[in-house]
């Protein structure tokens, strides 16, 4: 019973299995499999800047942890870009040298792709 209690004190903030790899910065929304607080309030009556907060975190996150990939391409799932679209990643993605990977769209998730350095 403690052991549940322990999962649910930290407001879903703390990841369930594991953490994040050293030197990539805690999800102020959560790391959990579980919502937490924050998240479910962006859910229920997020802002436009709010989410894009929330997605421009979750992509400097990934880039951060580095892919997982052969081909070198992340993925992001929806629910960090939910309330922001395709177009408001897709912006955010370019500022930092990705651009989104329409071709591996699916569902619950979207891959990006790091944009070649022009020679």
């Amino acid at each position: 019973m403690a052991m549940v209690a322990s999962l649910f004190a930290g407001g879903g903030g703390t990841p369930l299995f594991g953490s994040a790899p050293k030197g990539v910065p805690k999800d102020p929304y959560g790391d959990s499999v579980l919502l937490s607080r924050r998240q479910y309030q962006l859910e229920l009556n997020g802002t436009p800047e709010q989410w894009r907060e929330r997605a421009g975190f979750a992509l400097r996150r990934a880039i951060a942890q580095g892919s997982q990939d052969p081909d070198g391409t992340i993925s992001l799932p929806v629910s960090v870009y939910r309330g922001l679209g395709l177009e408001g990643l897709d912006e955010l993605a370019g500022a930092l040298g990705w651009r989104l990977d329409r071709e591996r769209l699916r569902f619950g998730a979207m891959a990006l792709k790091q944009v070649s350095a022009p020679h």
